[in-house]
């Protein structure tokens, strides 16, 4: 038997429990029963991390439901690559799957474990808090900006005479915008700082979030409808910084472009293309 054909062979085990192809590999009985013990560290390993990279979604679930759920993901999502790093990022499709009953069997266990608890409570935003949950950790996974746009080189290039309205930016890697319910994001953010004041905050109508790393933490906040035209016209490529905003006033005539633009670079949103 090659190296190539043990390997295969082990993976199986781990991803099914069938410990029949390990056979050619064992001498004895009691060496495949001793296999478990890396079955069940490859469980342990796989749902430790969708515990870490999905916080909001095992804090609101509670541990036992949460890691659960985790383990069905396993089953259908075993991990591809060497590392757990970023690992679970179908997670929120299986949450959505478990909502809408395509896995009732499933679903139905898991309410089980549930105590003093409604299905509806349990249920009720947790796909958009698994989507938020997995923004966050990409954000702050996300490459570091080559080159930010901050309010001292703005003042150099205005000394220079240039015109801050050709300047080509992009936002920088780690913005991403996500649309989610309000309702969701509230929660998500109480969860997040234990507190229910959270939830009388005054949100926006667009539905979109931004969460951006700041010092290497990582930032959200919800966005007007303007707001995400401006991020918008600058996400994933270089455009001129005019035209971005002449995006968001196409929207709402009132938008405060100088505030607007103060913003970005407090936040270090803008990375610089070209000058």
């Amino acid at each position: 038997m090659s190296t190539h054909q043990y390997i295969d062979a082990f993976t199986r085990y781990l991803r099914s429990g069938d410990p029949s192809a390990m056979a050619h590999f064992c001498e004895n009985a009691s060496h495949i029963k001793r296999l478990a013990v890396y079955r069940n560290g490859f469980y342990k390993g796989c749902v430790d991390a969708l515990t870490a990279n999905f916080p909001m979604c095992e804090k609101k679930m509670g541990r036992e439901s949460f890691r659960k759920m985790a383990r069905l993901y396993v089953d259908h999502f075993p991990p591809e690559q060497g590392t757990l790093v970023g690992y679970g990022e179908n997670f929120p499709d299986v949450v959505t799957d478990f909502m809408s009953g395509a896995a009732l069997e499933n679903k139905d266990t898991l309410e089980l474990t549930v105590s003093k608890q409604s299905t509806a409570h349990l249920y009720v935003n947790l796909t958009d808090i698994a989507h938020l949950d997995y923004a966050w950790l990409m954000s702050l996974m996300s490459a570091d900006s080559s080159e930010i746009l901050t309010v001292e080189y703005v003042a150099q290039l205005m000394e220079q005479g240039n015109e801050l309205t050709e300047l080509s930016v992009k936002l920088n890697p780690s913005v991403l915008l996500l649309r989610v319910n309000d309702e969701a994001f509230a929660e998500w953010i109480s969860l997040k700082t234990n507190s229910n004041d959270v939830l009388s905050t005054e949100f926006s109508t667009s539905n979109i979030v931004m969460l951006w790393r700041l010092q290497g933490a990582v930032q959200a906040r919800s966005l007007s409808i303007a707001e995400v035209a401006l991020m918008q016209a600058l996400q994933g490529k270089s455009g001129s910084l005019g035209e971005a905003f002449d995006a968001a006033l196409m929207l709402d005539e009132n938008f405060e472009v100088s505030d607007a633009f103060t913003a970005c670079l407090q936040n270090e949103l803008l990375e610089i293309e070209n000058i």
